[in-house]
């Protein structure tokens, strides 16, 4: 409402943007897949959810340069007192796969998401910007953060953040990816043994998490072949799991399918994931675009949301981050923001 209202007074401006169509589509493919669920009076009150997408345009009608910069180190501010928090929980005995160090956060997987959005936006502002007093405050948030983030075992993380990573070095100097290898060989002697271990076991097949990440896989290819244009309906995919259930499966109950794609597609259909792709697909076309003037005042910003999107939908691939409210909502203002910045830079 405070938002409406600032419309109308003209504090905010109205901006449509490229990717407002592909949030319709999205919408439009739930809508979809509520009427034609296998249980359309639950599948309504997943509904609610949908709301949340209001922060892209929301975003880009409010947000300017200065307000980026303050948004930042807040975020900044946030993830180092999570990651602070999330060290001293490794030190007091969250330091297994039994016992994951969160931070402030509910839950290590909603910890991991979060601060490897962060991390990654503090990393193109530490590498791009121009004012390199900022270093005294983002170079120490992202120390701490990638710190509890390597202790904190979650493997989706590790690789998002390796992709952005990478991705920073063909923005910005290919020739660092060079230097990858020794830095991969460094970590390998500092880490602690188990948390190596636990890196080694991505390319382990017979590894029950990764088995049991196979097993939804085929379940999910199963549920899309059976409802292929929209889905089994919002929130089915739970309740449903069991008939699809391989006999060999670790679990008989999951959360959401550990994928972006998967769990989208199931509940949502192929409607669904060419939304999700469209949302995907015009922003990074949008930023990569933008990222060609070096000149913009917003190309850390552009630069930082960029590397971001780009770690959270790799991370997407082995876990439904999408779905988590927390890193949902960062995701989303990540989504939105070059749109708002690159305006305002020009």
């Amino acid at each position: 409402m405070c938002w409406l209202l600032a419309l109308h007074r003209g504090s905010a401006r109205w901006s449509p943007a490229p990717i407002h169509w592909a949030l319709a589509l999205y919408v439009l493919a739930s809508l979809g897949a509520v009427v034609l669920s296998l249980d359309p009076r639950h599948s309504v009150t997943e509904l609610g959810d949908l709301a949340t997408l209001l922060l892209v345009p929301m975003t880009v009608s409010l947000l300017d340069l200065h307000l980026w910069d303050r948004t930042l180190a807040l975020l900044a501010a946030a993830a180092t007192a999570s990651s602070l928090t999330g060290l001293w929980q490794y030190a007091h005995g969250y330091s297994d796969l039994q016992h994951r160090l969160r931070g402030l956060a509910n839950h290590y997987m909603t910890f991991s998401g979060w601060t490897l959005l962060v991390v990654l936006l503090l990393v193109g502002d530490m590498v791009f910007h121009h004012d390199r007093r900022r270093l005294l405050w983002t170079v120490p948030a992202v120390l701490i953060s990638i710190t509890a983030l390597a202790l904190s075992f979650t493997r989706n993380a590790w690789v998002g953040l390796a992709t952005g990573l990478a991705l920073l070095a063909g923005v910005w100097k290919p020739k660092a990816l060079l230097l990858y290898p020794i830095l991969a060989a460094a970590l390998l002697v500092l880490l602690p043994r188990p948390v190596v271990n636990r890196a080694f076991s991505i390319v382990d097949l017979h590894q029950p998490a990764n088995y049991d990440r196979l097993c939804m896989l085929v379940s999910a290819e199963e549920m899309i072949q059976d409802h292929p244009l929209f889905g089994m309906g919002l929130g089915m995919v739970k309740r449903r799991y069991p008939l699809y259930r391989r006999d060999d499966a670790p679990r008989w109950e999951i959360p959401p399918l550990h994928s972006n794609v998967l769990q989208i597609t199931a509940e949502r259909g192929l409607a669904g994931l060419t939304a999700y792709l469209a949302i995907l697909g015009t922003f990074f076309v949008t930023v990569w675009r933008a990222l060609k003037h070096r000149d913009d005042p917003a190309f850390p910003a552009l630069a930082g949301c960029f590397l971001a999107v780009a770690g959270i939908t790799v991370a997407g691939l082995f876990e439904y981050n999408w779905g988590d409210t927390e890193v949902w909502i960062l995701t989303l203002f990540c989504l939105a923001a070059p749109y708002a910045l690159r305006r305002e830079g020009s």
